[in-house]
């Protein structure tokens, strides 16, 4: 096999502070690796854990011969990282063919990534026509009106008909309500129920049990308002003095708190080594000098959604808080309970929560008072991706799976229910394990082959094609509006990807223009990044290898 050299060109990353050394780097490192390794495979060098079939190594072979793959590997082998673990796949939307392979059949965690899978299965079960509805109802002959209301009082039971919007909003909900209020309600003494279809598990397995408390893991529950979470803020009262705690909108939550602000340390003292000459000045690496907070804070959880703050915070300035809902039915009931008071509604009898009636006789006496709708999905599925919502994307798990099985689902029937509706379509997932919707949880396992899969779908396939418009553009939108090294050039404005970031994992899939008039989907997987890395890292290892594919040679 004839060797092929590329003097690769120094990423424009690095044009910040150009080295002829890194240059020449780069060409004699190229050299020795495109003429002494004929043969090796360019593509997965880790073995999967199904045998790949000869046809199989034959096709990896021929993309492995290309000059794509070939520039790709010699930079990947210049940049990749020491320590944390690659998988990446590259695909040609011209050509519509692999054209490079790294790892992609080893199973990683997907992070946020996942909600690539939520949006096409969500789209392909539920239909972009699809709406949550939130309805006011009551049994009854006739619509309610006017004319049944004595002196105020109504006697038929109302239903609250919550269906897991994980849009609806406080304001919305009062609204509803208010509509008993138009209606000249001004006491109730039938029934006041909280009905709903959903199944009631509030978290995935995997989930991090410190995550519960904070928004981004509020809980999976029909009953959703203002995304079950209420803020807040820490404010200091003066140093080692317990804290403030201001909570917004007169939420029914119970906070207490003991919390405080300390002074930041500068200096800490550190550990010298036991043995040293007295020539040798002892040196410390930075990791083991630099000033690290002397207290955290710690948010404890109980029943009946009351939480205890706790510890310290370094600093003099406020802290903004976003806490979680624990119990987001009793959280409900007493939301309801608030509203009718304050439109001056009494109510003689408790309000209750169970499961919604669908019996035939019963819906036939069903009368809608009122009700609300959510944007439909694609809307729903724009602020998923963008904004990397997971209570949209695990709300939309569980609801797919609902209506798949057309029972209540939990995660494990709704991540069944995923892999067969994707199967459907020509993605077969039968290898990866699928714990949530929103990438949260850490049981998740998929491939960079996985995925490409499903964005060479969107792509190939004309009627979800606009789930590809919907991810966030690199310095432009949503979570790679402001992200270090996508919002300036060369990579601004030209990458459209879904991010997925949590501790020790950076991962990016989407699509990207490159120079030589070939858009590509790209899959990048690093996972086993250290924190201590990630932060002396000039830049992310996806930055620097996309900078690269800019000038993918035609």
């Amino acid at each position: 096999m004839n060797s092929i050299l590329f003097c690769l060109p120094q990423p424009r990353f690095f044009h910040e502070q150009p080295s002829l050394r890194f240059t020449q780097a780069l060409c004699l490192l190229g050299a020795f690796i495109t003429s002494s390794l004929p043969n090796v495979s360019l593509a997965a060098e880790v073995p999967s854990q199904v045998a790949l079939s000869q046809q199989q190594a034959i096709n990896s072979d021929n993309i492995n011969q290309q000059p794509t793959a070939l520039y790709l590997d010699n930079m990947l082998q210049l940049l990749k990282p020491a320590h944390s673990q690659l998988g990446i796949t590259v695909w040609d939307m011209t050509t519509q063919k692999t054209v490079f392979e790294y790892n992609n059949q080893s199973l990683m965690q997907p992070a946020s990534v996942q909600k690539l899978l939520t949006a096409l299965a969500a789209t392909k079960q539920l239909g972009k026509d699809f709406i949550y509805q939130t309805r006011l109802t009551t049994l009854a002959q006739q619509p309610l009106d006017k004319s049944l209301i004595e002196n105020g009082i109504y006697s038929g039971d109302i239903y609250i008909e919550f269906s897991g919007d994980p849009t609806l909003k406080y304001q919305d909900l009062r609204q509803l309500l208010a509509s008993l209020s138009q209606l000249g309600i001004t006491e109730l003494t039938g029934k006041i129920v909280l009905t709903s279809e959903q199944d009631s598990q509030l978290q995935a397995p995997g989930w991090v049990w410190d995550d519960l408390g904070i928004c981004y893991a509020a809980p999976i529950s029909p009953f959703i308002i203002d995304k079950n979470c209420v803020y807040g803020r820490l404010a200091t009262t003066g140093y080692n003095k317990v804290a403030n705690i201001t909570m917004m909108g007169n939420r029914p939550i119970e906070i207490s708190n003991d919390a405080y602000f300390v002074t930041p340390i500068v200096n800490r003292p550190v550990a010298k080594p036991a043995v040293q000459t007295l020539t040798d000045a002892v040196v410390l690496p930075a990791y083991l000098t630099e000033s690290v907070p002397q207290c955290q804070l710690t948010l404890s959880r109980f029943d009946n959604n009351r939480y205890h703050l706790s510890g310290c915070h370094v600093g003099a300035k406020s802290l903004p808080l976003a806490i979680a809902i624990t119990e987001p039915q009793l959280y409900a009931q007493q939301i309801v309970a608030k509203q009718l008071a304050s439109l001056g509604i009494v109510h003689q009898q408790p309000i209750t929560a169970s499961i919604m009636n669908t019996e035939a006789q019963f819906m036939a006496q069903r009368q809608v008072i009122a009700s609300h709708q959510s944007a439909a999905l694609p809307q729903l599925l724009e602020t998923m991706l963008l904004k990397s919502d997971n209570l949209i994307a695990d709300s939309l798990l569980k609801k797919l799976g609902e209506v798949y099985y057309q029972a209540p689902s939990d995660f494990a029937r709704s991540g069944q229910a995923l892999k067969t509706i994707l199967y459907s379509i020509g993605i077969d997932l039968s290898n990866a394990n699928i714990a949530d919707g929103s990438g949260l949880s850490r049981y998740n396992l998929l491939t960079p082959e996985h995925v490409l899969s499903v964005l060479t779908t969107l792509y190939q396939q004309h009627e979800y094609r606009f789930l590809l418009e919907l991810l966030p553009q690199s310095g432009v939108s949503g979570t790679l509006r402001y992200k270090r090294y996508f919002n300036k050039s060369p990579l601004k404005n030209h990458v459209f990807a879904k991010t997925g970031s949590m501790l020790g994992i950076a991962n990016l899939a989407g699509r990207v223009n490159v120079s030589n008039g070939h858009d590509y989907l790209f899959v990048l997987f690093e996972n086993g990044l250290s924190p201590q890395i990630k932060k002396q890292q000039k830049a992310p290892f996806s930055a620097v290898f996309l900078q690269t594919m800019m000038d993918v040679p035609r």
